[in-house]
């Protein structure tokens, strides 16, 4: 897959997805229980499509969308072109200039697991950097061993940053997709 260049295909598959994405992410967005004034970071935006459903649980707040393809950043400003509390930024967490404690809260949905290895505790230590003092990480990954981050993984890179986990569950099964969806708080000090 090429997120700077993709396919036909890839494309179709991406539009698919913005039109399907409301049933499964809304109740998953809901259960984070945001009040509706955050400044939330949205690490691995795409084309807006988890985004957008993000923005209409912010309607007193604001959602910035960090994406490293240029491609896709453009996708999603010109899907969401008529949301005001929605902004997005080309590059990747380690290298957009944002100021630190600025979010109430960063989410990574399906994206820790396609940062490289090696990024991966410098990525999770510059969202502790970008959190407000008791802000919250959420975290939804995909578990498969094929494609996917292992729980215990996501929980060293939080535990070795200061992110105390909250909430954490592992789903397994035959007719879901193995998941691990967590809440880490950064500690007031």
């Amino acid at each position: 897959m090429s997120f700077e260049n993709p396919t036909p295909f890839e494309k179709i598959g991406f539009r698919l997805e913005w039109a399907l994405t409301g049933p499964l992410i809304t109740p998953y967005l809901r259960g984070l229980a945001l009040r509706g004034d955050e400044i939330v970071l949205e690490v691995g935006s795409g084309g807006g499509a988890v985004t957008k459903h993000l923005a209409r649980l912010l309607p007193r707040g604001r959602v910035v969308g960090v994406e490293p393809s240029a491609y896709w950043c453009d996708v999603a400003r010109k899907r969401l072109a008529e949301a005001k509390n929605v902004s997005f930024l080309t590059g990747d967490v380690l290298s957009v200039d944002l100021a630190p404690e600025t979010f109430d809260a960063a989410l990574f949905h399906y994206v820790l697991h396609d940062i490289p290895t090696a990024d991966r505790p410098s990525s999770v230590e510059r969202i502790y950097e970008l959190l407000k003092d008791d802000g919250c990480l959420f975290v939804r990954e995909p578990t498969k061993q094929s494609h996917g981050i292992p729980a215990a993984e996501v929980r060293v890179l939080a535990a070795s940053v200061g992110l105390r986990e909250e909430r954490g569950v592992e789903r397994t099964g035959r007719l879901l997709k193995p998941e691990f969806s967590a809440v880490f708080r950064k500690a007031s000090r």
